[in-house]
């Protein structure tokens, strides 16, 4: 097993059919890629070694993306002049990889750190609902029924959204999450508006909804936002 030499932290666009992969299929997708560069991966031990690399908080089936995360161990020094353009010509179609940095070692994982992200949603059922965002604002809570196979269980959606802007048909949601308060924006955007399910089903059934991620942070506890 190789030693640990340097940790990079990668970020990477998705879209179009890319959209409608699997976070397992996302995670599949980036390790061969990864392989084919020929970056100097530290490997796991046992009889099937596998490239160290653990990613950010998974996304849901077709939303489009430009905030997906890894960090990848390195057995040695990566050249970060030529990193971004060795896996260029790896990855699948509706792939880019944004940036490419070097972080500490021993730096908390992605899973550990974030806790904030920002959503772009584009659906012409958003147009004339400024009312309905500003009657949320209002509220001192609102609360937002999560089905789960386990158990429905009730959020407070108030919680969870930092802040929204509404143009047209484009809204603008910053969202917390983590345990015990983590909603989907379409399911944020349903409540607020009162939407049947089938009008926020993400897929091809419904192309008149489209949502992206935009990015991801760190809220600290005085408010202010920091990106990984």
């Amino acid at each position: 097993m190789a030693v640990t030499l340097q940790r990079a932290r990668l970020r990477f666009r998705r879209w179009g059919g890319a959209s409608t992969l699997t976070h397992l299929q996302h995670i599949e997708a980036i390790r061969r890629a990864l392989e084919k560069s020929n970056w100097p991966l530290s490997l796991s031990s046992g009889n099937r070694p596998k490239p160290k690399i653990s990613f950010g908080p998974a996304i849901s089936v077709g939303y489009e993306s430009e905030a997906e995360y890894c960090d990848v161990e390195l057995a040695a020094r990566l050249n970060m002049a030529t990193a971004t353009e060795s896996v260029k010509g790896h990855l699948p179609e509706g792939y880019e990889l944004m940036n490419v940095k070097s972080i500490p070692r021993f730096f908390p994982s992605l899973d550990q750190t974030l806790n904030a992200a920002s959503y772009e949603i584009i659906s012409p059922l958003l147009v004339g609902s400024d009312h309905k965002w500003k009657d949320f604002d209002n509220q001192k809570h609102f609360m937002v029924t999560k089905k789960k196979e386990s158990g429905d269980v009730v959020i407070d959606a108030k919680a969870c959204v930092r802040s929204w802007k509404l143009d047209h048909d484009h809204l603008m949601l910053d969202i917390r999450f983590g345990p015990g308060r983590t909603l989907k924006p379409e399911r944020i955007m349903q409540a607020v508006l009162g939407l049947s399910d089938a009008q926020v089903e993400m897929g091809p059934n419904n192309p008149s909804l489209k949502v992206k991620r935009i990015k991801f942070y760190l809220e600290k506890d005085n408010g202010s936002l920091l990106e990984p």
